[in-house]
């Protein structure tokens, strides 16, 4: 049981890491910015302001016009309602937020956790009782007799401790659980409407000397 133990937290940590960046890659479509650029780049000025961006030409402010970013609006997602949902219910915040391959991940670990605490507990059980009626019996006088008695005390005794604590073990690993999946529910209502485009670019245009910019230089631009 051990091995399987030392486990769980390699588990738990790939849980929560596919939540975080599952929103990069969340399957709805985006509407493409639309910015038009002029072709006469050396008298042109890019300002930007909120979601738009304003083209100057030349020196005179007549010359400004406003091209807004269009963006389709992204679906939201309420994470307290996610988080009562899995709270109540185990996976139905996962359910909620559309995340389905948790749901089998959360019924599959917390069915395991219960099954093995169910044995470790029978087990304990058994060796508790087996213990409780060694003690009821009186050692023999005979001195090897009463070394293999004391012995199979010990056994009984080693192995009801050890099954006890394997049993508050897998109990401990199922309430982890069952907090992780009302947190995943709520960090992932959280970033459901969070996208990461594909446009991650730099783009190094030319700085056109002017009358409000007299000195010559190179604009670094990051999109994303």
């Amino acid at each position: 049981m051990k091995p399987v133990s030392r486990q769980l937290p390699a588990v738990i940590t790939l849980l929560l890491g596919f939540t975080l960046c599952a929103r990069a890659f969340p399957g709805i479509t985006r509407g493409a910015d639309s910015v038009r650029i002029p072709t006469a780049m050396d008298s042109t000025r890019v300002r930007y302001g909120g979601d738009s961006l304003r083209i100057f030409r030349g020196a005179d402010s007549a010359g400004w016009r406003t091209d807004t970013l269009r963006h389709a609006a992204l679906p939201r997602k309420s994470p307290g309602l996610a988080m009562l949902l899995s709270a109540v219910i185990p996976g139905a915040g996962q359910v909620y937020n559309q995340s389905y391959w948790k749901v089998p991940v959360v019924f599959g670990l917390g069915l395991y956790f219960a099954s093995t605490w169910l044995d470790q507990n029978r087990r304990t059980q058994i060796y508790r009782q087996k213990y409780a009626a060694d003690l009821a019996v009186p050692l023999p006088a005979d001195l090897y007799a009463s070394i293999v008695a004391q012995g199979q005390r010990n056994t009984d005794l080693s192995e009801r401790e050890f099954y006890k604590d394997q049993r508050d073990t897998f109990a401990w690993y199922f309430v982890i659980l069952y907090l992780v999946n009302v947190a995943d529910a709520y960090v992932d209502a959280a970033l459901f409407d969070f996208d990461v485009g594909g446009d991650l670019s730099l783009r190094v245009l030319p700085g056109a000397a002017g009358a409000l910019n007299p000195v010559p230089g190179v604009t670094v631009r990051i999109a994303f």
